[in-house]
């Protein structure tokens, strides 16, 4: 099945062509973003994306200045024009910063996906080994059932099958996976190959060590939560509690009253606060499946 906005992706970037000179300027400055396009699966070469960057940027910071435009038309604000006039190149960097951060996020995304079920892989792959099963088997038979996971297991099988040796399509996936997790656990499954170490003994240390850090991040996450969640009640609930009340009392002295506008204002902050605050509490729980 096609993915619609890899299509519309791959459109894209056969229109940002025309930047491709610029972006073969700017690609010795922009290495590290040629690692987290390998991270997040993305088959673009560095100059490549970078055009696209670009010609994504340029054509947001020209719908926002017609959109601009348009409003100075119909409001006749002459400040309208001025910002729209001033903030052509803010607009066009912050987009080109955030079309470039997007593989790394992507990257941050899968590593989180696969570090909340490789320990499970790990141990059924743990369970194949010491039925005697061969590793290859073994990543056959975790190449499903365990979600991004088990598309990187999936490679690894694809690459083996292509004619690979077992060292060499581990060593690929090591290269090209966002998840230190993963990496860290498949070296010492390419030392034990290598070496020819018993498999076995390389797994427990490795589904002992993931246990270890799952309840590590656990404790960690659960220290954490304490100072945040005293953050949460001062500024969600006593802050605009006694600002209210503050407020009351200063409009009965000066003779005034508080408009909706400033309730509806105070309601309108405490959404986007909470909206954040929860965002930022989900962003640091443990990538775990329970």
């Amino acid at each position: 099945m096609i993915n619609v906005q890899d299509s519309l992706e791959g459109k894209l970037m056969k229109k940002s062509r025309i930047f491709y000179k610029y972006a073969k300027k700017l690609a010795p400055y922009l290495q590290g973003i040629k690692v987290d396009l390998i991270q997040a699966k993305k088959k673009y070469t560095l100059e490549e994306y970078i055009a696209f960057s670009i010609y994504s940027a340029v054509k947001t910071t020209i719908m926002i200045f017609i959109t601009l435009l348009c409003m100075w038309l119909i409001l006749e604000e002459v400040l309208i024009l001025k910002i729209a006039f001033w903030s052509i190149p803010l607009f066009f960097f912050m987009m080109l910063y955030t079309v470039l951060l997007k593989p790394k996020i992507m990257a941050k995304k899968m590593e989180r996906r696969i570090d909340g079920e490789l320990p499970y892989a790990m141990r059924h792959l743990l369970i194949e080994i010491k039925s005697g099963i061969p590793i290859y088997e073994g990543l056959v038979n975790i190449s499903e059932g365990y979600g991004a996971a088990s598309e990187e297991f999936k490679e690894v099988v694809c690459k083996i099958n292509g004619g690979k040796s077992e060292v060499e399509a581990i060593e690929d996936s090591i290269l090209q996976s966002p998840s230190v997790s993963y990496r860290r656990s498949f070296w010492q499954i390419l030392n034990a190959l290598k070496t020819g170490t018993t498999l076995e003994v390389a797994l427990e240390n490795i589904v002992n060590n993931m246990l270890k850090e799952q309840l590590l991040s656990i404790k960690k996450y659960g220290q954490e939560l304490n100072p945040l969640t005293l953050m949460y009640m001062l500024f969600a609930v006593i802050v605009p509690s006694l600002g209210v009340t503050f407020l009351t009392i200063l409009s009965t002295f000066v003779g005034g009253r508080i408009g909706a506008s400033i309730l509806y204002s105070i309601l309108l902050i405490l959404l986007v606060f909470q909206a954040l605050f929860l965002n930022m509490i989900k962003s640091r729980r443990p990538a775990l499946q329970i």
